[in-house]
């Protein structure tokens, strides 16, 4: 996994998060308050808008680019063909799902309730310092990681699958034993992955 692309897509995030931040703490940057009437709320102006999608923006692209790459970054620092190697894998996927689970329910509880009961600028600032905090600690390890090359583009095997699906549609598959054992136990002595059982859930 391409460290300079992970690096990236956390400052991108960072900044949506700060943005989003923003526009809850300065008072220009939203609509005034409704009054117990609902012909008194003044909707937002076009800089306003702008300036809360520009920050749902970042973190789209932000987020979109991190959350696929961080499971494979981290199973990258491990050696999947040594014994200890396999442990720290399952044991990071393990620790990697229950933090990630603990986190969602600390903002759908914690988090909300900040913002709902204390105030808004508090509530987004929270999760904007702790992505910061995250920030800081992952650039500041950046030189201890394994860093793996990326190679090719997975954009042209997407294309390749496609199209050699549609030139073979018509293909009859033989059902002897050696051809399975070869079209599916390939493995690629450039790859360091381990190797997938077979499914024939996508024939």
């Amino acid at each position: 996994m391409n460290i300079s692309f992970v690096s990236c897509n956390s400052l991108i995030l960072k900044q949506g998060l700060l943005v989003i931040q923003l526009t809850a703490w300065i008072k220009s940057m939203h609509p005034p308050e409704c009054g117990n009437e609902k012909s008194t709320c003044i909707g937002p102006s076009t800089g306003q808008m702008s300036f809360l999608l520009l920050g749902f923006g970042l973190m789209i692209v932000g987020a979109a680019g991190i959350r696929p790459c961080n499971l494979a970054f981290g199973a990258d620092q491990f050696n999947p063909n040594t014994d200890s190697g396999k442990k720290g894998i399952n044991s990071f996927f393990n620790w990697y799902f229950f933090t990630f689970t603990f986190a969602q329910m600390v903002s759908l509880s914690v988090i909300v309730y900040i913002q709902v009961t204390v105030s808004w600028a508090l509530g987004l600032g929270i999760p904007a310092g702790l992505m910061l905090f995250s920030c800081i600690v992952y650039f500041t390890g950046s030189k201890y990681y394994v860093k793996v090359k990326a190679t090719g583009s997975p954009v042209t095997n997407i294309v390749q699958v496609i199209y050699v699906a549609i030139k073979k549609r018509k293909l009859n598959l033989q059902e002897d034993e050696y051809s399975l054992v070869s079209l599916f136990s390939y493995i690629s002595p450039h790859s360091i992955n381990s190797k997938l059982p077979h499914t024939p859930q996508f024939r």
